[in-house]
């Protein structure tokens, strides 16, 4: 890695002039997407660093596999190909977790877990009959596209190419998109190099390493914040960014501390990667269960399905035991909130601001034991 995304002053400096004749081209009304598309291989190389052949290694045989795919879904629609297509673009994101494990050479690079998410979302589509006709150009715009590479916000193709291709007039670019992206920016800046810097450098980091009762609840709301702020100034950061080229990337954090259980909480925390895991994994378990009919009862395929997915989505983090154990309790709690949610008892008082005020203050506290279970400070 040559520059840290998001990470330094250095990183926004060379953004910053990266994203001038974006700016310059925006104003006057001319296309961005080709410079966009000019930028994004030397931009990446640059985030990458070392690890760039692997990326090319990779990111040109996933989209070889992708365009046998699109090619042979058009003639030959059988269900097994679709899986082996799944399977054989998953792998390099498998083989990554599993080489983090016993320590052997890796294909890894810097946001092969979002480029996976990319790839798998375009085959999902093409499966699903809702991607009849590819451009190729903004196939691989939307792969490349490096302002949310190594930890989201995770977009969808047919937004993403539908508004690349749209023509904006320099009006509407600097109102709707460079000054809301400036602003992004800005508070992108404010929560992670001021408020989590902070909360790091004189709170969690003056935490002892020995695990005990009185350090493990100190570092679990340490922690929980410094993350929060963290991860969500770099998500504005790269929405800003994206701005700044026409994109509209979507919001990845809203309050999440105000949500008042955990299905809520999920609905507000890391957004794009929710409703992916719910578009592309929870519902089709759920329908499948209940088409074949190993699961009849909706309420109860609905329940597995979400430990199924929070359980994915905790071996998605790494094949740890502490990311396992998160998926989980993630998993747990979000059972235990539907049958809460359904209960006489919330339906009842929910709109109450006492009880709203006193859910909130509660659904924090299973948030940040969740997140300390993520950290993994337990099992040092």
């Amino acid at each position: 890695m040559i520059i840290n995304e998001y990470g330094d002053g250095l990183a926004l400096y060379v953004f910053a002039l990266i994203l001038i004749p974006a700016v310059i081209l925006g104003c006057i009304g001319k296309g961005i997407r080709f410079y966009g598309m000019v930028i994004s291989v030397p931009v990446l190389y640059l985030l990458i660093g070392e690890h760039f052949q692997n990326f090319i290694v990779i990111v040109s045989g996933e989209l070889l596999i992708l365009w046998i795919y699109y090619k042979l879904h058009n003639v030959y629609k059988k269900n097994w190909v679709y899986y082996a297509t799944l399977i054989l673009l998953i792998f390099p994101i498998f083989e990554c977790k599993v080489a983090g494990i016993f320590a052997f050479p890796s294909l890894a690079f810097l946001g092969i877990s979002y480029f996976g998410f990319r790839m798998w979302q375009l085959v999902i589509e093409i499966h699903d009959g809702h991607l009849d006709n590819l451009n190729w150009f903004n196939v691989i715009y939307f792969v490349l596209f490096f302002p949310s590479l190594s930890s989201g916000p995770i977009d969808r193709y047919r937004r993403f190419s539908d508004e690349i291709t749209d023509k904006l007039s320099g009006r509407l670019y600097f109102y709707e998109y460079f000054l809301p992206g400036c602003k992004k920016i800005c508070i992108g800046v404010i929560y992670k190099f001021s408020l989590a810097e902070f909360i790091n450098q004189f709170w969690l980091s003056k935490i002892p390493t020995v695990v005990t009762g009185i350090s493990s609840i100190e570092y679990m709301y340490s922690y929980t914040l410094y993350l929060f702020f963290d991860f969500a100034g770099y998500s504005l950061m790269a929405i800003g960014t994206g701005y700044l080229l026409g994109v509209t990337l979507p919001e990845n954090f809203n309050k999440p501390f105000l949500a008042r259980n955990m299905k809520e909480f999920w609905d507000r925390w890391h957004i794009s990667l929710s409703r992916w895991f719910g578009d592309y994994l929870f519902s089709r378990i759920v329908l499948n269960l209940l088409r074949g009919g190993a699961i009849k009862k909706q309420t109860t395929a609905v329940r597995f399905a979400y430990m199924v997915t929070m359980f994915t989505m905790g071996m998605w983090h790494g094949f740890t035991v502490y990311y396992l154990l998160y998926g989980l309790y993630q998993g747990v709690m979000l059972v235990l909130s539907d049958i809460y949610v359904k209960s006489k008892t919330y339906r009842e008082h929910i709109k109450l601001p006492w009880y709203n005020t006193v859910s909130r203050i509660v659904c924090f506290h299973f948030i940040a034991f969740g997140m300390l279970i993520f950290s993994g400070y337990l099992f040092k």
